[in-house]
């Protein structure tokens, strides 16, 4: 038991400058105190604060303090910011003091980098600062053919300009607070559904990047479905890529969405294979349809070694009647290469470079 309110007090000026983003609420969730961090990614100006309300009530029932040490939690708490509702993972510290509870939020980040890419996720939420570009594939044999197009997130700032998404995705994409990002994009791709008429793109398919950790969202099938339904979209013309496969904790629960999302006539692709932590149990027991090869791939592709790993790559695609993309082709000369290495459809910049709705055409 904390004895005194001056224990808190210096509680949370001991906390003042750490590089984590840190909150003192009471029982009722309404902020008494934040640190810097905080402040920052919340873009807190003058007394407006944030309301913190925790999902699920029975986690606290597991709080006990019999140690004198603060038990804390991983939950979900929805925030309430100025004109937005949110969801985010934190780490929840019950601090009974003199008889009273108060809870020390954190939130994980370790890094100024992690900062940068919270405080630009929540702001471009908080005021719609999220769209899409959009890059087409094409098929690299014969007559050169759109066979795909593939949305990508794009952050923009207050001034309009695009914010790199090496500062932001690879930060965030396992926490809660993407999975909002990729359901909010999702309302952006509507334009694309009801504008590819007039553009002469019936039939591509559209590709759209979806995190794991997204995936296994409770309430994103439901979400998806709705998308479907009201998009009156047909079977073929919808497919999402699965990326951070390494969040896939729960493989037969990811299949079972993923199953159930593939019924709707919509494809699969696994994203990015190759890269990072890449399992052959996912091809194994997950219903990808398409694999895409890793661009790390095709910019080390002068490597003997890499134009082989690529042959074996599609080769296994092949095995699995999975349609195989080359990703990351900037060059012609990258075009000659994996053709010669059996791959039949590409993407990179030397094709196309990604673009906003209204530039997007059919040639």
């Amino acid at each position: 038991m904390v004895n005194s309110t001056k224990n808190l007090k210096f509680l949370s000026k001991s906390l003042e400058l750490h590089q984590r983003p840190f909150l003192i609420t009471n029982v009722k969730g309404e902020v008494q105190w934040l640190n810097n961090a905080s402040k920052y990614i919340f873009s807190i100006n003058g007394d407006a604060k944030p309301d913190f309300v925790l999902i699920d009530q029975k986690d606290f029932e597991k709080a006990k303090f019999d140690t004198g040490i603060a038990d804390a939690f991983d939950v979900f708490m929805k925030i309430s910011l100025r004109n937005k509702n949110f969801i985010m993972r934190v780490l929840l510290h019950v601090i009974p003091v003199e008889g009273e509870k108060y809870y020390l939020i954190e939130i994980v980040s370790n890094t100024k980098e992690n900062l940068f890419a919270l405080k630009t996720v929540i702001s471009c939420l908080e005021h719609d600062r999220i769209n899409m570009y959009y890059q087409k594939q094409y098929s690299l044999v014969g007559k050169k053919e759109i066979t795909g197009i593939e949305a990508l997130i794009r952050f923009f700032n207050e001034k309009g300009e695009v914010i790199p998404n090496d500062k932001v995705i690879p930060f965030i994409e396992g926490e809660s607070i993407f999975s909002l990002v990729v359901m909010s994009s999702m309302t952006v791709v509507k334009d694309y559904f009801q504008e590819r008429s007039k553009k002469g793109l019936d039939g591509v398919p559209l590709y759209f990047n979806v995190s794991a950790h997204t995936i296994l969202h409770k309430d994103f099938l439901n979400i998806f479905k709705e998308f479907i339904s009201a998009m009156n979209i047909k079977p073929g013309d919808f497919g999402i890529e699965v990326t951070e496969t390494a969040e896939l904790s729960n493989l037969s629960k990811a299949s079972l969405r993923l199953s159930s999302i593939k019924n709707l006539g919509v494809s699969i692709a696994l994203d990015d294979f190759g890269a990072g932590y890449s399992s052959l149990r996912y091809l194994k027991d997950l219903p990808f349809d398409v694999l895409k090869l890793d661009k790390s791939f095709a910019l080390e592709l002068h490597a003997n070694h890499n134009q082989n790993l690529i042959q074996i790559a599609k080769l296994l695609a092949d095995s699995m009647s999975m349609k195989f993309i080359c990703e990351g082709l900037e060059e012609e000369w990258q075009i000659e290469k994996v053709v010669s290495l059996g791959c039949e459809i590409g993407q990179g910049f030397f094709m196309h470079k990604p673009c906003a709705l209204s530039d997007l055409t059919n040639d």
